[in-house]
């Protein structure tokens, strides 16, 4: 029961960010009692907390040996990450975040640290590898790529997010040659 109202919640918030979000919605969507919620979260705000918390884990990639194989990994799985209702909804928690108070900074800030993480390790792995100069702009670079994924998702109508899951690879193509393109002007000259 609690992973079905746990995915409604998601479910729910990814529908109608904050100011539609209620535990009477949920409660419906997932087929249960509003009491039944209460017994558990005593708010919206920790439903979605923890619905969050357990479907928002960390990226972790290993180590491809290429930039560019590492840029592919992390942006096809960021795709994945986004189409999926805990990603769908971390975008609306941190656009609502951004509008108004919500009591949910500590949620948008989670997301942004672990994901910054896993961007951040890839950057400092090609530095390593000497595919990037040590001077280059690891917070600008990994905000270039999750801003460009994130764009690209915010361009699709809900059928489109929806269908975008049979042709992630194709999506992030032309997204891996843009921030190739981006980070190219950091390159190590290894001649």
């Amino acid at each position: 029961m609690e992973e079905r109202v746990v995915l409604a919640a998601l479910q729910e918030y990814g529908r109608t960010g904050w100011s539609g979000f209620t535990m009477d919605a949920v409660a419906r969507r997932a087929g249960v009692g509003k009491s039944t919620l209460y017994l558990r979260w005593p708010s919206k705000e920790a439903l979605i907390r923890h619905a969050i918390e357990q479907h928002s884990k960390p990226l972790t990639l290993t180590d491809s040996g290429s930039l560019r194989a590492d840029i592919t990994a992390l942006a096809t799985s960021l795709m994945r990450y986004f189409l999926d209702p805990a990603g769908w909804a971390s975008v609306r928690i941190a656009i609502d975040e951004a509008a108004e108070h919500t009591g949910l900074d500590d949620v948008r800030a989670y997301l942004v640290t672990m994901h910054g993480e896993a961007a951040s390790a890839l950057f400092q792995r090609a530095i390593e590898r000497g595919e990037l100069s040590a001077g280059a702009p690891i917070p600008t670079l990994t905000e270039a790529l999750y801003g460009t994924v994130l764009m690209h998702i915010l361009t699709f109508t809900t059928p489109e997010r929806a269908a975008a899951a049979e042709h992630i690879e194709q999506d992030v193509a032309p997204i891996v040659e843009l921030l190739l393109a981006t980070v190219s002007a950091h390159a190590t000259d290894t001649e």
